[in-house]
């Protein structure tokens, strides 16, 4: 009995709840696959244990400034590489190809530069579908209703597409909240019951009101 009553409190005890960092890492390590990666020739890999700082200031630097939440970055060392020479892959994609000074702290900040580069330039491939679904549940736990309005009338890749057009454009989703509230009012005023709303004018529409 005092081992079955001790089971039930350790089921009944909330667990510290995880801030978005931890949630969308906990995302990231389940899908089993580097989103991004940053390949090194054996001159800059000596430089390896200080890009996990550099990268998280970026990560921080880009969330406060776009809302975009960018996945964990795995470096690795390529010995096939030039002197001096890195490369930036997206999901196996390589996107760029790059050659630094082999200074530790010029390095460091030259392929820092050029990873937030890659990213706002291929914003529609670092933000996957499943990283919508991490905003929704943000915005659903603030308000379920709202959440399951928008459902009603526009699905996940269409709330990507609006996301990732605001950002492209200098917008910020910080308050991701309020911008699903501008989505749902933009969607509901274009709403016919024929057709899905047109996202790429939800996303002017909002782009305007942002301004």
């Amino acid at each position: 009995m005092i081992e079955t009553i001790k089971n039930l409190l350790k089921l009944n005890k909330k667990e510290p709840e995880k801030d978005v960092y931890e949630k969308i890492n906990d995302l990231f390590d389940s899908l089993g696959a580097d989103e991004i990666s940053i390949q090194v020739g054996e001159d800059l890999i000596d430089f390896g244990g200080n890009f996990g700082g550099r990268i998280d200031d970026l990560r921080t630097k880009m969330k406060d400034k776009t809302g975009l939440i960018i996945p964990k970055v795995h470096v690795f060392e390529n010995l096939d590489f030039q002197e001096n020479e890195y490369r930036i892959k997206i999901r196996n994609e390589e996107v760029f190809v790059g050659f630094t000074v082999p200074k530790e702290d010029y390095a460091l900040n030259e392929i820092t530069r050029s990873l937030e580069n890659v990213c706002m330039e291929n914003i529609d491939k670092v933000m996957t579908n499943e990283m919508v679904e991490k905003y929704i549940e943000t915005v659903q736990r603030n308000n379920g209703w709202l959440v399951w309005y928008l459902a009603r009338l526009i699905p996940t890749t269409g709330i990507k597409v609006i996301l990732v057009d605001l950002i492209k454009n200098g917008k910020s989703i910080n308050d991701i909240t309020y911008i699903f509230e501008k989505i749902c009012e933009q969607a509901t005023k274009t709403r016919d019951i024929y057709t899905i709303p047109d996202v790429y004018k939800i996303a002017e529409k909002i782009k305007l009101e942002l301004k």
